[in-house]
């Protein structure tokens, strides 16, 4: 998906779009009308500059480093969620709502060293349904427990576009199905700005006193301000 970016950027949907730089077709992008569209189980609004990913609660109580995986994903045991998206689509959905990663973050050999990420900042937010009612909080709250030692209020999100698939001419997060990380992991296509839990293995689990447990069916909501589209 290297040259998806300035194809999906220049043109609108829904065209399915060309084969991604791994040699595997791209995505079909199914116009649901009203500017809104379906990328595999991913629900996008252009106009509102958001998109929706099922998905459930995966490793809570574990050690993470990721919020969010594909399913069966190489660091799916240290991902909070697992999302019914792959790498590609999901690229797809952020780069529909009109996210392009900052010309200068660090190339991957800098990444995990770099303090803070530049770029747009996102929003993201988990929802699930509780005896009915419908709950949703901010990602870092579900992420961070009291443990953790770190306000979930400072937490904040940037797309970066998986760089590390500049180098090794594939796109990374596809192979390796890591979308949301806080480590500072070149291979995630959005990252936390300041790394989280570096140095600190384990003290990021989740946080089980808000979120449903492991298996429960939660919904990823992910936001671009009004100035990124």
């Amino acid at each position: 998906m290297i040259a998806a970016p300035a194809l999906f950027a220049q043109a609108p949907p829904p065209a399915p779009a060309a084969a991604s730089a791994a040699g595997a077709a791209a995505p079909e992008i199914k116009a649901l009308g009203n500017d809104r569209y379906q990328i595999g189980r991913i629900v996008v609004d252009k106009r509102a500059g958001r998109f929706t990913a099922p998905g459930r609660v995966h490793a809570l109580g574990k050690p993470l480093e990721y919020l969010a995986s594909t399913p069966g994903g190489m660091k799916a045991y240290e991902a909070l969620f697992e999302l019914e998206a792959s790498g590609t689509e999901f690229n797809l959905a952020c780069i529909l709502i009109g996210l392009e990663p900052d010309p200068q973050l660090p190339s991957w050999r800098q990444f995990r060293e770099t303090p803070r990420l530049r770029g747009r900042l996102l929003s993201i937010s988990v929802a699930w349904t509780d005896a009915g009612r419908r709950r949703e909080l901010p990602a870092a709250e579900a992420l961070l427990g009291a443990d953790a030692g770190v306000d979930a209020s400072t937490v904040q999100w940037v797309y970066v576009g998986s760089p590390a698939s500049e180098v090794h001419g594939r796109f990374a997060a596809e192979e390796t199905g890591t979308l949301i990380g806080f480590i500072h992991d070149a291979n995630s296509i959005i990252e936390s700005v300041a790394a989280i839990g570096v140095g600190a293995y384990g003290s990021v689990r989740g946080n089980d006193k808000l979120l449903p447990p492991n298996g429960s069916a939660i919904e990823l909501i992910v936001a671009a301000p009004a100035a990124a589209r």
